[in-house]
């Protein structure tokens, strides 16, 4: 098996499966128990937390809310200080290329009568600082602007776009992270609050965090025993919390290891898709190695995608989330790239484990689908 779909999910690391195992078996106790075990849970979530905020240089004024994904951040992050803070000014701002854990949401918060924002991105894959300067105004509480992006991998300009946002003191900023932890150098404390997932880093599903400035006050949108500090109820899943702080410290700790060999794997691809002239390749200067999407010229994209996967190599045409949907990438159409090329689009997305060896076969068996299927 060839699998170039890490953007969607990557196969967790052993160890991450053991910790969840192990706590599994040894500290199932619920940490809002007053027993003396489920209090040593609740104490150890205390710690991951703090070791968690260390990892990403950030200080006490950050805290970790954790909870089941960077769907559920997202939605906690937007929906909860949007509606906790309207009184204070009406108009949201985001970008047409968001995942759609954000865009959908920015699209309930119109039917809720918000004034919201979507920016253009620019040939360079970034905000145009021109036109964000113009629409952000004394009435804006948030902005939501992606670390990198998901489908095309190119990464906005969130240290840009955060020194105009300090200049409005209502407004915090927020930025998806998911496909950026361990994916592309970021300075978090540019950001009021991000989201992360740990299936994205080698960690296992169901498991997440908002980190946020604890000065930001949110609507929770889920209630009942009011754990995280009131703002996701429900008992904290302590093996999920143990696995996924480990996650968090080793994707850091091999960054700079990981980020080459995703160099090394992005760049031989690139140069042999380039040789096949049925591949118009969407590159941007900032992004990470750890995706390369590329359209075909007359062929279809998700007929190739099946004839890959029947010889056990597994890439996707779209976000995961709208591979069934058959609809065209709405992230290329906002980067002015014509209809068939965003209906046509493949993504690779590489993770620590793939191998040139991988990347040679891949190519191999591509170009020979391409000769073979008719447009």
């Amino acid at each position: 098996m060839i699998y170039f779909d890490n953007a969607s999910s990557t196969k967790p690391d052993k160890e991450a499966l053991d910790i969840f195992y192990e706590n599994s078996i040894e500290k199932f106790f619920n940490p809002n128990s007053i027993f003396i075990a489920g209090v040593r849970n609740f104490n150890d979530i205390r710690r991951f937390k703090d070791k968690i905020l260390k990892d990403f240089k950030l200080d006490s004024s950050y805290e970790v809310i954790f909870n089941s994904g960077a769907t559920e951040s997202n939605n906690l992050m937007i929906l909860g200080y949007a509606r906790k803070n309207k009184n204070r000014g009406n108009r949201i701002i985001t970008t047409k290329v968001e995942h759609d854990s954000v865009l959908f949401v920015f699209k309930q918060l119109e039917k809720e009568g918000f004034d919201v924002v979507y920016l253009d991105i620019n040939q360079n894959g970034e905000v145009d600082l021109d036109q964000f300067n113009n629409v952000i105004n004394d009435k804006t509480i948030l902005v939501s602007i992606m670390g990198v992006n998901n489908e095309v991998g190119f990464a906005l300009n969130i240290d840009e776009i955060s020194k105009i946002v300090r200049k409005f003191p209502k407004c915090v900023l927020h930025s998806d992270c998911a496909q950026t932890l361990g994916k592309y150098p970021f300075n978090y404390s540019s950001c009021d609050a991000f989201t992360i997932s740990a299936h994205k880093i080698y960690g296992i599903k169901g498991i997440g965090a908002l980190i946020k400035r604890k000065k930001i006050n949110l609507e929770p949108i889920f209630y009942g025993g009011g754990q995280e500090n009131g703002l996701r109820s429900g008992t904290q899943d302590f093996p999920a919390i143990a696995s996924f702080s480990y996650s968090i410290n080793k994707v850091f700790a091999d960054f700079n290891k990981n980020y080459k060999h995703a160099e090394q794997l992005k760049n031989h691809l690139i140069d042999g898709l380039s040789k096949n002239e049925e591949v118009i390749l969407h590159l941007y200067e900032k992004s990470t190695p750890y995706v390369l999407n590329f359209s075909l010229k007359t062929k279809k994209a998700s007929v190739v995608v099946e004839a890959l996967s029947n010889l056990n190599i597994f890439v996707s045409s779209v976000s995961a989330c709208n591979s069934k949907k058959e609809e065209p990438s709405h992230v290329l159409l906002a980067l002015n790239k014509s209809l068939k090329e965003a209906h046509n689009s493949i993504r690779l997305s590489f993770s620590k484990d793939n191998t040139i060896e991988e990347c040679d076969l891949f190519l191999v068996e591509f170009n020979r689908i391409i000769e073979r299927i008719r447009g």
